[in-house]
């Protein structure tokens, strides 16, 4: 007589192994692409900063001077690590008394995908924001 073999329960540890890894997947992919959005949120309030303090600068040359700082300091208080911060500002329009112009301020930020929430990934990830202020018009020149 040939002994029967019980072929209904498999190997439980196994599938659980295979549906414990999948499940961490899911969840790392979920955390990398919450930071990811955080990171497009940070860069967003960096290019409205920068515009906004741009635009209360008297001279073009001033505004170009403050808003990286500026940027800068909104991707760093959002907890955002730039490997590259380029801030790009143009005036449009004329800055004398009672002519309207307008501030745009351009944020491109280089985040390493291991800050967000995938490590050992090398590259980054580029987010880039742009926000306009206008300048008003019966400000004091």
């Amino acid at each position: 007589m040939i002994p029967r073999i019980d072929e209904r329960g498999g190997a439980p540890a196994v599938e659980a192994a295979i549906v414990a890894g999948i499940l961490g997947l899911l969840v790392a992919f979920t955390v990398a692409g919450v930071r990811v959005a955080a990171a497009e949120s940070a860069t967003e309030q960096a290019a409205r900063a920068a515009a906004r303090l741009a635009s209360i600068q008297r001279q073009p040359a001033g505004a170009a001077m403050v808003a990286a700082p500026a940027a800068r300091e909104a991707l760093s208080t959002r907890g955002v690590r730039c490997t590259a911060l380029d801030v790009g500002v143009e005036v449009s329009g004329t800055l004398a008394l009672g002519a309207a112009a307008e501030v745009r301020a351009e944020v491109v930020c280089d985040v390493p995908w291991s800050d967000l929430g995938i490590p050992g990934v090398l590259g980054t990830h580029r987010s880039r924001a742009t926000a306009t202020s206008s300048i008003d018009p019966l400000r004091e020149r």
